[in-house]
């Protein structure tokens, strides 16, 4: 299993010189607007698109530096406080299961991605094949139109879609727009004669019907991804992709990809969106809604377009595990409640097996702005499994941004600790119990709400489910299998050999023993057993929360506090154990 093990960033958009070290595991970031987050997104999408681009200059092109007078620069990515001789780059290390490692770079003068610039060596193409970027302009886009407009999804489509979908080596809209940049020509610059003209329609209708087939495809995937996993397998909202405005060969011939050629390419090209509601009152009914942007609330309108995305996505995955899949800030609009679904789904916190065809094998590198949705992500995820950064803008407006590991609740405890900041240390202490419990109970004790429960009740859960488990345990390991009492009298005794018993009577009884067994040496093999460390946790925490109790007794409230980092990491041990 490949997986990226460090990115370089240097004189790249917002960055000067940041190496962030994946060590091959998910990434979680923080960060507020400006901070770099679109930067990191940004850097990792033109790194693997660099992989497939038939021309080393439409890479080269986003590191040099700009020059007015000249226009080969003015696509340029340099950092705008980067000086004429700094050299930007992207470099990013991918790293094997058997610790072999190699690194790729792509700036001005190498593009050393491609196989053919590398020594045969196809690595990011994979990834770029595999990979997929979702962003925050996919939801900010989708329902533009106004009240009186039907919703037109091809500038999506365009702009947040079709860019990351590939087929062979090139992405779907670069497909597009190499056959349709223009209609064939003399070398004059005369449009064609009629036979070649029909051969060229001929095409073209192909073409169309390739993407009608692709558009097709990602509305079947979207509803039954918006059933299954928004509405439990239930009828209750299902959408139509219409393409109603197709490719011809006047509105090719007319510019269709000129500059400043947007608006009139929105009014050729339409992907008409039409939503339906299930009318249980109605016999069964699906209902058309007109004007959904006006006429559905807005979380809605985010599962039908994250539903969309995750659609396309399911149109081209892969059985490879080396791929990265890039979230930038898709859950802006929101409530808790409805993020507490999506990261059900992205994290797949119910091994669902049809949601790891989707997101499994992907290296997940999720960004965000909003602190409760970044603390709800750590809620469920393991620092075995996952990095987490926090980024930050600096005031100083030449300087690039802030970034830090997020260290996790227990180092943060065991610092605030050593500097003698002990409420901090326990309300660390109380945070990780909180989402060790969260994690363990999966979720399934959040209100209604949004509102997360005392943390007693949900150590009161937790204590329930354990003894519970242990109870049938005990029942298992007890029970009788249908036996009589004179049987089981001979328990203790050499009843493998005894030829009053049947073959049937003695596989049980050696059942019996094996499982009494079992049970005896689990509840005796770790005395920190998940019981014991809860009401041990629970005690503790309830004494170092009250101020009253420590009140005037630092030194046995730093005692306490020590006790209570080692309760918890065990703890964490034994839940990750269970």
């Amino acid at each position: 299993m490949k997986r990226i093990n460090k990115i370089i960033i240097k004189d790249f958009k917002a960055f000067r010189e940041e190496s962030f070290d994946f060590r091959g595991k998910n990434v979680l970031v923080l960060g507020n607007n400006g901070s770099g987050k679109s930067s990191l997104f940004w850097a990792l999408y033109t790194f693997l698109q660099s992989s497939v681009k038939a021309n080393d200059d439409e890479v080269k092109k986003y590191f040099l530096h700009y020059k007015e007078s000249n226009t080969r620069t003015h696509q340029t990515l340099k950092n705008i406080f980067a000086q004429e001789d700094d050299e930007p780059e992207i470099r990013v290390e991918i790293k094997e299961d058997n610790g072999n490692s190699h690194s790729y770079v792509i700036n001005q003068t190498t593009v050393g991605t491609k196989p053919e610039n590398n020594g045969t060596d196809s690595s990011i193409q994979e990834l770029n094949l595999a990979s997929d970027f979702i962003n925050y302009k996919l939801l900010h886009n989708f329902f533009q139109a106004t009240h009186k407009q039907e919703i037109n999804l091809w500038p999506v489509f365009e702009r947040d879609i079709f860019p990351f979908l590939t087929d062979g080596t090139n992405n779907w809209l670069d497909i597009i727009k190499n056959k349709t940049q223009d209609v064939p020509r003399t070398p004059k610059g005369v449009v064609i004669s009629r036979d070649k003209k029909q051969r060229y329609l001929r095409d073209l209708e192909e073409f169309n019907e390739w993407i009608e087939n692709k558009i097709r495809e990602i509305e079947t995937n979207s509803n039954e991804f918006i059933k299954e996993h928004f509405y439990n397998n239930r009828d209750f909202i299902r959408l139509k992709l219409t393409y109603n405005g197709k490719f011809k060969f006047d509105n090719i011939r007319n510019n269709l990809w000129g500059e400043n050629r947007d608006a009139y390419r929105y009014e050729q090209i339409l992907i008409r969106l039409r939503v339906e509601v299930f009318d249980e009152t109605a016999d069964g009914q699906w209902r058309k809604i007109e004007r959904v942007q006006s006429f559905l609330n807005e979380s809605m309108l985010t599962k039908i377009a994250i539903g969309i995305r995750i659609g396309a996505l399911r149109t081209r995955v892969t059985s490879t595990d080396f791929k990265i899949l890039v979230l930038d800030d898709m859950l802006i609009s929101l409530d808790m409640a409805n993020r507490m679904d999506v990261i059900r789904i992205l994290l797949n916190l119910e091994n669902n097996e049809s949601l790891y065809r989707i997101f499994g094998g992907f290296q997940k590198i999720i960004l965000t702005h909003d602190l409760g949705f970044y603390e709800l992500i750590k809620r469920h995820t393991s620092p075995l499994d996952w990095e987490y950064f926090r980024f930050s803008s600096n005031e100083i407006i030449e300087s690039a941004p802030i970034v830090r590991k997020d260290k996790d609740r227990i180092e943060k405890a065991t610092h605030f600790l050593a500097d003698g900041e002990y409420d901090a240390c326990g309300n660390e202490l109380r945070k990780e119990t909180e989402a060790l419990l969260d994690k363990y109970l999966k979720g399934l004790n959040m209100a209604v709400n949004g509102q997360f429960e005392p943390l007693n009740n949900k150590i009161n859960k937790a204590l329930a489910i354990f003894k519970e488990e242990k109870q049938r345990r005990f029942e298992r390991a007890v029970s009788h299998r249908g036996l009589d009492v004179n049987v089981l009298d001979k328990l203790d005794s050499d009843f493998e050999n005894d030829n009053t018993l049947s073959a049937s009577e003695i596989g049980k009884l050696s059942g019996i023993r094996r499982d009494i067994k079992r049970f005896l040496i689990q509840n005796a093999q770790d005395s920190n057993n998940a019981i014991q460390l809860l009401n041990d946790v629970k005690d503790i925490l309830s004494r170092i929360m009250n101020p009253a109790s420590h009140a005037s007794f630092s030194p046995l409230y730093e005692s306490e506090l020590r006790k209570a980092i080692d309760g918890v990491i065990a703890l964490k041990t034994q839940f990750e154990r269970t």
